[in-house]
């Protein structure tokens, strides 16, 4: 069992959803949208919890109630594959049972915007006329993939990410045995989710690929790596090489060498950047982020590599 307390920062999120509850008119249907690994399994739970309470005190439990105390009719589907047709009518068939005694059924769908078309189809008929005691929460990373007739029916609200200041705070609460510099660069890394950033505290090929980066700088290649680790590592190589240059340019437009990402080679960024002009410092950012585009539409990692290096080692040199 989840809790809203047990969730660390979200407070748009939070503030959205108190007012929901405040308004007492909650829906039969919620689409909960936001970024892969960003927590959205934690947040349905602990909003699931919230819903079973018959006289919640803004994002909190009474904890006294039938809802509180009672036994909770609650049901997860949760898939590696694409939603089918057949998981929804399992659930369809279960929603025409009556709650045993709570007044309430609730069911949680995550990764809903992998239903096939069928599926969708199949769970919109519910949607349209559901029964008084159920209400659907859906996780989704991109409610665009839902059909319009199901996303009409439901209340979308997009759970955002924590800041990177709300992760390092939790990190610094929790992984206190870890110096201040390398909870800062997890924290600016993991793109708003805390398991990421504790995942990346502890990831050796991270901290491997920092350094490939680092050298890249100085000679516009990523010597030391084969083709199969390149393959393996290029989105994270240019995750991280994108965020230098962001840094460099951060720098280059404040002249303050502070809110940079990769702290610990301050130094390094800021000399650079007195060396490159603004205008070569953001072409170089397209030309990473046109080429991981190149990769993602499967063109040869080797050939969008080599082209990015040849391109990036031009600009540089202007």
């Amino acid at each position: 069992m989840t809790a809203f307390s047990d969730i660390q920062g979200r407070q748009p999120f939070k503030k959205r959803i108190t007012r929901e509850i405040q308004k007492g008119r909650i829906s039969h249907g919620y689409i909960l949208e936001g970024p892969k690994g960003s927590g959205k399994k934690l947040i349905a739970d602990a909003f699931a919890e919230l819903l079973f309470c018959e006289a919640p005190d803004s994002l909190t439990s009474c904890g006294k109630c039938s809802g509180c105390m009672g036994y909770k009719e609650k049901y997860v589907l949760e898939t590696q594959k694409a939603i089918t047709v057949e998981d929804i009518r399992s659930i369809i068939t279960d929603t025409e049972l009556l709650p045993m005694q709570a007044n309430r059924k609730v069911y949680i769908i995550h990764e809903a915007d992998s239903m096939t078309l069928e599926a969708q189809n199949a769970f919109l008929k519910t949607l349209e006329d559901p029964p008084s005691y159920c209400l659907f929460i859906l996780t989704v990373t991109n409610s665009e993939e839902m059909i319009e007739t199901i996303r009409s029916r439901c209340i979308t609200i997009y759970t955002g990410v924590n800041t990177s200041d709300e992760v390092l705070e939790y990190l610094k609460n929790t992984e206190d045995h870890h110096d201040e510099e390398e909870l800062k660069i997890a924290s600016d890394f993991c793109g708003g989710s805390i398991g990421r950033a504790k995942n990346l505290l502890y990831d050796e090929n991270f901290r491997k690929n920092r350094e490939y980066v680092q050298r890249y700088l100085e000679t516009f290649t990523f010597k030391g790596l084969d083709k199969d680790d390149m393959k393996d590592n290029i989105p994270e190589l240019l995750e991280i090489l994108q965020s230098f240059f962001r840094d460099m340019l951060v720098y280059k437009m404040t002249g303050i060498g502070v809110n940079l990402i990769n702290t610990d080679k301050k130094d390094m960024i800021m000399g650079m950047a007195d060396q490159h002009s603004k205008d070569s410092l953001y072409k170089v950012t397209e030309i990473i982020t046109k080429t991981a585009e190149y990769i993602k539409d499967n063109v040869s990692v080797v050939i969008a590599v080599g082209t990015m290096n040849i391109e990036i080692a031009e600009e540089m040199s202007r």
